[in-house]
């Protein structure tokens, strides 16, 4: 079984790719197997066809995301999403990813419209996000933790369990020390596979 790391972030020297880097160093110290998504470099389409739209609900898919669902469904115990905040939501082009990937698997279940299985389910989701200020300082009428426990509910409805959000905030503050004790932070916890 693999870790798969997802990065949404098109400049490829962005502190997301740093990250990265050390989840990957933290995993190849745990003897890990792992694959790296940079769904910019891979140029993913992340739009939703007129026909997939219409097989929503019925665990089918495009072709060209084959390769995806199979390791997600045959190879990966856990998930790594590493992304800046941009307007205080993920980049379109993940949100796009999850759209035509993870919601292109639910199955419909029984009469209820809205309730829905997942046909991939993954043990462990971890999420790192960053930002350049501190986004709730600005969105005062959002609550952090209410977000946190919005984007838990929905991570497992899609089949990504036990979501760990980490948010590394005030990027554009923040002096060389603090981003890299961050990231030996983040490379310890994936060496001891401990997250």
């Amino acid at each position: 079984m693999k870790t798969v790391v997802i990065i949404a972030n098109p400049k490829p020297n962005s502190f997301n790719h740093a990250i990265s880097n050390s989840v990957v160093a933290g995993l190849k110290k745990a003897n890990k197997k792992y694959e790296i998504w940079d769904l910019y470099e891979m140029k993913f389409n992340p739009i939703i066809s007129k026909e997939e739209f219409e097989l929503f609900g019925y665990a089918e898919y495009d072709g060209t995301l084959e390769h995806f669902m199979n390791v997600l469904r045959d190879e990966c115990e856990q998930i790594v999403l590493i992304y800046p905040i941009v307007f205080f939501e993920m980049p379109a082009i993940l949100k796009g990813f999850l759209d035509r990937v993870f919601i292109g698997t639910l199955i419909k279940e029984g009469e209820d419209p809205i309730n829905w299985m997942p046909s991939i389910s993954i043990e462990k989701t971890f999420i790192i996000e960053t930002s350049l200020g501190d986004m709730w300082s600005l969105a005062g009428n959002q609550n952090r933790k209410q977000n946190e426990v919005l984007t838990a509910q929905i991570m497992r409805r899609i089949g990504l369990n036990n979501p760990i959000i980490e948010i590394y905030k005030n990027l554009a503050t923040s002096t060389l020390e603090e981003r890299e004790e961050f990231l030996k932070r983040i490379e310890q916890q994936f060496s001891s596979f401990n997250i």
